[in-house]
């Protein structure tokens, strides 16, 4: 009867030495958690007479880095997961030449890229003079080398797939071949109903008058066009107010009626009027919709804006920094990404790789207004 009693208190103490390690690790693992979950911070610190500010905002997910330098307030953004690090600026260069001037930040986590001015007018280190250019990274401006030249399109970056408008279909280019799509038997000089999904273009049948009840869509991957018969007619009266993935919702003016459209099967539904905005669905009503020509909106860190011709770029509506001159029309945008016509020349912009030539295509001069698409980058 001894022996069992002992048992039993030594298979309780045992029991309760087990429960008591097993709640040390939950409790170190809550620690831990706490320690590597994100936070909001602001650190400043002062390298080579520049007072840096870092921020880090885990709602937006970016890290906002101000720097002021005399009377000089400059300022840089990227997208990224938290950290534990902090000060990742460990060294900053001060190039100046006249009325241009740059601070040049160097740090091992990120790709810094130096923030400059013009003038006492922020603007992207592509606008300063070439003595200071000269002082930079070759490796920030892209050499523009013409590569080959398709129905006269100059190609001077394959790295994107291009779908370019040629009156009854596109030209497809890319890497591995430049080619024609042609969609329609009529010539059209302008069209407005063609959308982007995630992975598709999605283009009304132009071929029919007043109401059409085809779909087109290309495979932006490889150029595969498909055509889907809708189960109702549509105005071209209409316009897309956005997509989600691989789904683009049509606003009918005419009717009034909203639809969502998979691009990925083809199918066509009739849904409520609604429309999404930083990240929810709203429901609104459809001659609300119409009247405004609502359009969805996705908030970004990067917002880029022309005005006069010139293309700015701001970090979380805050300091305007000029990103090139002369653009009279913006292609497409997606997120840091901005893709923009000079003249009759196509470029891409990024702030970590600088302003770069892709295409240069005479016609452009005269007809430019919905005739560029392109794969987005990844």
């Amino acid at each position: 009867m001894l022996n069992i009693t002992k048992n039993n208190l030594k298979l309780s103490n045992l029991k309760k030495i087990k429960a008591f390690q097993i709640s040390l690790v939950l409790i170190f693992l809550l620690f831990l958690l706490f320690l590597l979950s994100a936070k909001n911070y602001t650190k400043t610190y002062t390298i080579n007479d520049v007072e840096i500010k870092e921020e880090y905002n885990k709602k937006t997910k970016a890290y906002y880095f101000t720097f002021k330098y005399q009377d000089y307030t400059l300022d840089t953004l990227f997208n990224s997961s938290y950290k534990q690090t902090r000060k990742f600026i460990e060294d900053i260069k001060i190039l100046q030449d006249d009325n241009d001037f740059c601070l040049v930040p160097q740090g091992k986590t990120f790709n810094f890229y130096p923030v400059c001015l013009k003038n006492n007018e922020p603007v992207f280190y592509s606008n300063v003079s070439q003595k200071i250019k000269d002082n930079l990274d070759s490796t920030l401006f892209p050499n523009n080398k013409l590569l080959t030249t398709y129905n006269d399109i100059e190609i001077y970056n394959n790295t994107y797939h291009y779908y370019i408008w040629n009156y009854n279909g596109f030209y497809y280019l890319n890497n591995e071949e430049n080619t024609k799509i042609k969609i329609f038997e009529k010539e059209l000089y302008t069209i407005n109903l063609i959308g982007y999904t995630k992975n598709y273009l999605v283009i009304a049948d132009f071929d029919s008058n007043y109401t059409f009840n085809n779909f087109y869509t290309i495979d932006l991957k490889n150029g595969k066009l498909k055509k889907y018969e809708l189960d109702r007619d549509i105005y071209f009266d209409s316009y897309y107010p956005g997509f989600i993935k691989n789904k683009l919702y049509i606003v009918d003016n005419k009717e009034p009626a909203m639809y969502e459209f998979n691009a990925k099967n083809g199918k066509l539904e009739k849904i409520s009027s609604k429309i999404y905005q930083n990240g929810k669905w709203h429901k609104k009503n459809i001659k609300n919709i119409i009247a405004n020509k609502t359009m969805f909106e996705n908030y970004s860190n990067f917002n880029y804006n022309l005005e006069d011709n010139n293309l700015y770029l701001n970090y979380n509506h805050k300091i305007n920094t000029l990103v090139s001159n002369n653009v009279k029309s913006i292609v497409k945008v997606s997120n840091a990404d901005i893709f923009y016509l000079k003249d009759d020349k196509l470029y891409h912009f990024n702030p970590t790789q600088g302003e770069e030539l892709l295409l240069s295509y005479f016609e452009w001069n005269f007809n430019y207004n919905n005739m560029i698409y392109l794969e987005f980058p990844n």
